[in-house]
């Protein structure tokens, strides 16, 4: 009489008693019927199957026989783990943590028409469908088993499948020529993980989660994130702001200023180059938290870096470009000669704190402005005081609006990129003009009728309000010009 040396995939229980548990083998039932997780084909069980792997010995290998088979050379399974939930889950750090994967690998392998084959330390087991009767007919998974087995690890064969082993789906099987950087994940134990930014050799950029695929993205880059859950069916993260979040750490950790300019041109707005970071990534600084090997926050390690984002920025930006919190100081940023840009609002407040913003432009001005020396009109010459009896003259017209006084000055520039020729003072209600301004008349005349629309309009440089008010005040000054208002003082100007 021949002896089978390989189950059928289904099989009674009357066919276990007669013809296998007299040859020792025992029969574990397990449970789900063969129509749980339709969904799952090949590569969701590849990848269970691997995940279970990977906990198990951080590497796996994988090779074809009578089908492709994988193993690890971890510390063996018990017969107990093949229960549906098992005795003792797996710590939040792993990769697969709900004890189903490798089950409902089996089962969705023996429903495609293969055989599963395990081997691990001590024993060997044979995956099933169990034919039972109830109002008809269900097949459930089990599993036989008896003592034999290797004496290192788990293999796992699926017999009959010559298909896809899926290597390019799990990160730990790249190059490390891919891997363009690294930095901390907030998982440490029971070893600290790093999130990887990873350059695709195929052209598919992906995201990883803890060294396996399950997401294809729109990205020049591809990612490997640790520090967010996935989901129980690994179809996606338990929580998707988690993985933009992690994203996010792991730009706080780089350098390479080549990389950081085009991250810079994917957040920008409207972003240069539109991609899945453009619209998701975020860098908020208390969701990312403190990273457990510099025991810094995520944000901090960005400020620490600071030199690499600002050439990056300056390259993608240009030099006078600065970072735009609110469109109202867009008037006064270009008049100080710079550019506002924005960006995603995800990752603003943290890289406010390395690149200049609008406000910190506008603060940094006004504080120049604070040393504004006056100048007493005994030690202007006679020229310069003649203009500034002019540019008094004018303003007097005026003084409905309560111009309390024009003086010359001694103004520093208003910024690294633009003198300041004249200055309204919101508090004492006083303008002043740049002494080199009192040189030529028509230098005098136009600081004089820039400030006093400043007064009369309660607006700032390049505000629509300003830069409406501007052609006003000039036409009331050329109808007392031209009433003859300013003659006597008009005799001593140079134009």
């Amino acid at each position: 009489m021949e002896v089978v040396t390989r189950p059928a995939t289904t099989m009674t229980r009357e066919q276990f008693e007669r013809g296998w548990k007299p040859r020792g083998w025992e029969l574990l039932v397990i449970g789900p019927t063969a129509t749980w997780r339709q969904e799952w084909g090949e590569w969701e069980a590849i990848r269970d199957i691997v995940q279970n792997a990977l906990d198990e010995a951080e590497a796996y290998q994988w090779g074809y026989d009578e089908g492709l088979w994988i193993s690890d050379e971890g510390r063996g399974v018990q017969v107990a783990d093949f229960l549906l939930g098992p005795p003792k889950l797996k710590p939040d750090w792993a990769r697969g943590k709900f004890g189903e994967g490798m089950k409902i690998a089996a089962l969705a392998l023996l429903r495609k028409g293969y055989s599963v084959k395990v081997d691990t330390i001590g024993k060997e087991l044979w995956m099933i469908f169990l034919q039972q009767k109830v109002n008809g007919r269900a097949d459930t998974l089990a599993a036989m088993w008896r003592p034999n087995g290797t004496t290192r690890g788990t293999r796992l064969h699926i017999i009959g499948y010559f298909g896809d082993a899926f290597a390019d789906r799990f990160a730990v099987n790249l190059r490390q020529i891919y891997i363009l950087h690294q930095g901390p994940s907030t998982l440490a134990e029971p070893v600290q993980r790093y999130n990887q930014l990873i350059s695709e050799p195929m052209g598919q950029t992906r995201i990883f989660a803890r060294d396996i695929y399950f997401r294809e993205i729109e990205s020049p880059f591809s990612y490997n994130l640790w520090s967010f859950e996935m989901a129980p069916d690994r179809h996606g993260p338990k929580s998707e702001q988690d993985m933009y979040v992690d994203m996010g750490r792991l730009w706080c950790t780089v350098t390479d200023v080549d990389l950081l300019d085009r991250f810079l041109g994917m957040v920008k707005d409207p972003p240069d180059e539109d991609r899945f970071e453009t619209r998701f990534i975020s860098m908020d600084g208390w969701s990312m938290g403190t990273c457990p090997v510099s025991k810094k926050r995520y944000d901090a390690i960005v400020e620490e870096n600071g030199d690499a984002w600002r050439a990056a920025w300056r390259r993608r930006c240009g030099d006078n470009a600065v970072i735009r919190t609110t469109d109202r100081w867009d008037g006064t940023v270009r008049h100080l000669g710079y550019e506002p840009v924005s960006l995603g609002w995800n990752v603003q407040p943290t890289l406010a704190k390395v690149i200049k913003t609008d406000i910190a432009l506008v603060k940094e001005s006004q504080e120049r402005l604070r040393g504004v020396q006056p100048v007493p009109d005994h030690r202007l010459s006679e020229r310069q005081l003649a203009h500034l009896t002019l540019a008094r003259a004018i303003a007097e017209r005026f003084r409905f609006s309560r111009i309390e006084g024009v003086h010359a000055a001694i103004i520093p520039p208003a910024s690294d990129r633009m003198r300041t020729a004249g200055l309204y003072q919101r508090t004492t209600q006083e303008i002043f003009i740049a002494i080199d301004q009192l040189e030529k008349a028509s230098w005098t005349v136009d600081t004089v009728i820039h400030e006093i629309a400043h007064h009369t309009s309660g607006a700032e440089d390049a505000e629509e309000a300003h830069n409406a008010e501007m052609p006003r005040v000039a036409a009331t000054v050329v109808e007392l010009t031209a009433a003859g208002r300013y003659d006597e003082i008009l005799k001593e100007a140079i134009w």
